[in-house]
């Protein structure tokens, strides 16, 4: 018997969206670092662009189990669209536990009606989440409730494909985030929102993560929240979407070169690949890594839908920092393998295996890093205190 619930419909009805219509994709957006426009719009039309969005408000409301489950299969098709969709899914979960009655029915309503995109934007040049994060984005009261903005923000997924970009800063006046980080949920449209540095990167090239220089006017109606109130909400579903991410990179990798070694005969052999002892090997341990990683993803998931409930959140942290480093890790094993057992024909563009492979390479060092994570989980077994975002 499972010790997780049944999987819901949703993860076949992505899989097969992913499977018929991003994989064909994929190569095209690596090759011109150009956002999945396409896969958004037929994300939106089968009604899954607002998969985080509470039931109450007319979205599918998926338990974490069932959204980390979906975004392996989206991986496995586009990674670069998994990731990106895990920015936007978790700013609506923020939104959810940051915004008013009224600011979540109109943000939501542009999510599941208008097919609006939502970015991400926490981090910052010269700062990293590997230490203690000092923010230097500036909130500057300016009457009314509003607010103006200013900062640089990099890494920003989404980049110039986002309809509104949430984003964190310093009140003015304030020392620590603890008193005085804010939250935002600037439109595009609003001016005095520029790219400052174009995305150009070895993997994840789809993401379009440009730097984006902030000095611009917020109205109240679209401040989060209270100051320092973002520290206060479960941060972890961004951490447990990278897990998810990168090891529907790996799964993808897998399924490909196990199907190569069962089909192809390198003479002098007159048998498949597959029929290699060392081959065998190489997929077994391949096989081992994936099934650890994806079980801890699993156990992850079920302890974020019980702490929802008032469950345990150091249980939580720990076992999303495991599934974090243990899916990582897999990402970049597992490609490199199967390039490997591909031989020479696995450096090559007209396979996937190469770009699975640059792709995967983002992963142990997006936050937590997976550095970071190792020292927070070595932290919780010997009983001291962890944490593995913070703040100045």
């Amino acid at each position: 018997m499972s010790m997780f619930p049944p999987v819901n419909p949703l993860v076949e009805e992505v899989a097969q969206l992913a499977r018929e219509r991003f994989a064909g994709r994929a190569a095209r957006y690596d090759t011109y670092s150009s956002f999945p426009f396409e896969n958004y719009r037929d994300l939106h039309e089968a009604g899954l662009l607002g998969l985080t969005v509470p039931a109450e408000y007319g979205g599918p409301g998926v338990d974490p189990l069932t959204y980390v489950l979906c975004l392996v299969e989206i991986a496995k098709g586009c990674p670069a669209t998994a990731l990106t969709f895990n920015m936007h899914a978790n700013v609506i979960i923020n939104i959810d536990q940051l915004a008013d009655a009224e600011q979540k029915g109109r943000y939501f309503r542009e999510v599941l009606e208008e097919g609006k995109l939502f970015a991400t934007v926490m981090s910052e040049p010269d700062s990293s989440f590997r230490d203690r994060f000092v923010l230097r984005t500036a909130f500057q009261p300016a009457g009314d409730g509003s607010y103006h903005v200013s900062g640089v923000k990099h890494f920003c997924s989404l980049g110039d494909a986002a309809d509104r970009y949430f984003v964190s800063g310093l009140l003015e006046g304030t020392a620590t985030a603890q008193e005085g980080i804010m939250v935002a949920l600037v439109p595009r449209s609003e001016a005095g929102i520029t790219l400052e540095r174009r995305w150009n990167a070895a993997g994840m090239r789809g993401t379009t993560s440009h730097s984006i220089r902030y000095d611009t006017q917020v109205g109240a109606q679209d401040i989060l929240g209270e100051p320092g109130q973002l520290l206060t909400i479960e941060l972890s579903g961004f951490a447990l979407g990278y897990a998810a991410t990168y090891l529907g990179v790996a799964e993808a990798a897998y399924d490909f070169i196990r199907e190569h070694a069962k089909t192809r005969t390198i003479a002098p052999a007159t048998e498949p690949m597959s029929h290699n002892p060392l081959v065998q090997r190489s997929l077994g341990e391949m096989s081992a890594q994936l099934r650890a990683a994806r079980l801890m993803l699993c156990e992850a998931a079920t302890i974020r839908a019980s702490e929802q409930k008032g469950g345990d959140r150091t249980a939580l942290s720990l076992a999303t920092n495991q599934a974090k480093y243990l899916a990582a890790e897999a990402g970049v094993r597992v490609t490199e393998q199967a390039m490997r057992l591909a031989g020479g024909s696995g450096f090559l563009k007209d396979l996937p295996l190469e770009r699975w492979h640059r792709d995967a390479l983002a992963g142990p060092v997006m936050p937590p890093s997976n550095d970071r994570c190792l020292e927070i989980i070595g932290r919780m077994v010997c009983g001291l205190r962890a944490a593995t975002l913070e703040f100045q």
